[in-house]
């Protein structure tokens, strides 16, 4: 067969679309909250988020967001090879489940912080507070994180291999009672809390409907 401009023009649209097809709905970068600054980079499965924010608590965040939309049960999964904050203390890297990319939207975050542990954390309400304060429970490198919507109810898993998965520890317990109604968004949030960028890295991407990876 002669293999003419065209036709490689055509197999080249055929390959992005296939691909497309197969991986869900493309991936979206949002800059949550004032002042926020960011990049969201996929490739494939993977995953680097950048930030310089503020915090992702009380009645509203800053964030740096990579997500998709979706309703209905749902669940998204991640593996965190690699972490860079840039306090220490009190950024956050994980997923979350939001109602909006409004800064002050309901949401769950099953969240990394270096020296304070792995927990889940939750704004119940639109501009309500966000809670808990205790501390989270401890983990190594590479983790897998979990993030479940069934009904109202939002869980937190963990795993160290992404076979074997437990509820996450920390904070108050792995689940909350969240209404959210219609579209909602999904994804990869992270906050530095600080004047420095912070860069979190995540394969391994997994989960229901667009979140499915490619088989």
């Amino acid at each position: 067969m002669q293999i003419t401009n065209k036709t490689m023009i055509w197999g080249i649209f055929l390959a992005i679309g296939l691909t497309a097809n197969v991986w869900g709905a493309a991936w979206k970068t949002q800059e949550i909250g004032v002042g926020t600054k960011g990049s969201g980079e996929v490739k494939g499965d993977e995953i680097t988020v950048t930030a310089i924010t503020g915090d992702i608590w009380d009645a509203a965040d800053t964030a740096m967001y990579v997500y998709k939309e979706a309703s209905g049960d749902m669940e998204i999964s991640a593996r965190v090879p690699k972490y860079e904050p840039a306090n220490p203390d009190w950024g956050k890297a994980g997923l979350m489940i939001r109602q909006s990319v409004d800064a002050d939207a309901a949401n769950a975050f099953i969240n990394l912080t270096k020296n304070n542990g792995l927990k889940l954390i939750h704004r119940d309400t639109k501009a309500g507070p966000t809670a808990p304060d205790p501390v989270g429970a401890a983990y190594n490198l590479p983790v897998y994180l979990r993030l479940t919507r069934k009904g109202d109810t939002l869980t937190a898993f963990t795993s160290k291999d992404g076979k074997a998965w437990a509820e996450a520890g920390g904070g108050l317990g792995p689940s909350a009672t969240i209404k959210m109604t219609g579209k909602i968004v999904a994804g990869m949030a992270l906050s530095s809390n600080d004047a420095k960028e912070a860069k979190v890295f995540f394969d391994m991407v997994d989960g229901t409907g667009d979140f499915a990876r490619p088989v």
